[in-house]
């Protein structure tokens, strides 16, 4: 029979520290997408905003087209609205204030891949909102000169 012995008899052992444990995060308790201006997010904002508004007006002639474009308009809704208003709750219990007096557009971002100067991360981030904004633009103006 195996004998039977308390686990409080046992010497204690202590773990070796492991290396592999990350350290702690240095933006912990920073707003959510504080890392670029606000700017850069209105931008954005804008460049989708004027998909809508192009949409509207080249495609808003028929009862079904009206009905597909108010869906298409409460989704960008919800789109938008919900990060901003996981944005303004964060920010409300942010540990402290964003650093508003930094010079963006010369400073470096670090990405990924690589590191970049602000300007260069702001045009391309947006870049495809705005090229699909200009793209709307130019569908809607071809179709309403077709029709």
């Amino acid at each position: 029979m195996a004998s039977t012995s308390n686990i409080a008899d046992r010497p204690a052992v202590e773990a070796p520290p492991r290396s592999d444990e990350q350290p702690a995060r240095s933006n912990y308790g920073a707003v959510p997408g504080a890392e670029l201006p606000v700017a850069v997010y209105i931008s954005v904002f804008v460049a989708f905003a004027w998909i809508v508004v192009a949409s509207w007006i080249a495609f808003a002639s028929g009862s079904d087209a009206v009905l597909a474009l108010a869906m298409a308009g409460v989704l960008t809704v919800v789109f938008f609205a919900l990060p901003l208003l996981v944005w303004l709750t964060a920010r409300s219990h942010a540990d402290k204030p964003r650093d508003a007096a930094r010079d963006f557009l010369a400073s470096r971002v670090e990405t990924a891949t690589d590191t970049l100067s602000g300007a260069s991360a702001w045009l391309q981030i947006l870049l495809i909102p705005a090229a699909l904004a200009l793209a709307a633009t130019l569908i809607g103006a071809t179709s309403l000169l077709v029709h």
